[in-house]
């Protein structure tokens, strides 16, 4: 149960965008003005005290990265970016991009066809009561 309630939390996370990382953005953001604000309560100066709840906070690039993966389906992004990726390639070379269908196409046909063939005269018994007695009389 728990599997699917994480899976289908991080499918609606998914399909929600980039809203979770910008909301993200927001917080760390916050956390760093609150820290640099108490800092700034402490004594320090702005710069000093901007750079020190910096290095509290850690480096915001990696929690980004951190949540993203734990918040989001890196497995169907990265089959998305690839999709992308090949539609810009066949777009780009549209002569090529038909050689290469016509010859899947007709790839696929002649396997489905031989299979086909195989499937009905060596899978499948001849349809008589004693079929090695059909030609003896």
């Amino acid at each position: 149960m728990k599997f699917l309630r994480r899976f289908f939390k991080r499918l609606s996370n998914f399909a929600s965008g980039r809203d979770a990382d910008q909301r993200l953005q927001e917080e760390l953001a916050e956390h760093l003005a609150l820290q640099t604000e108490e800092n700034m309560l402490a004594g320090m100066s702005p710069s000093e005290a901007r750079r020190q709840a910096a290095l509290k906070l850690g480096a915001a690039q990696a929690v980004r990265e951190r949540h993203h993966a734990e918040q989001s389906l890196p497995f169907i992004e990265n089959l998305l970016q690839d999709l992308r990726y090949a539609v810009r390639m066949l777009v780009r070379s549209p002569g090529f991009s038909l050689v290469v269908i016509a010859t899947m196409a007709l790839g696929v046909g002649a396997t489905t066809a031989i299979y086909s063939v195989i499937d009905a005269t060596l899978l499948h018994p001849l349809p008589y009561p004693h079929p090695r007695r059909a030609g003896a009389r």
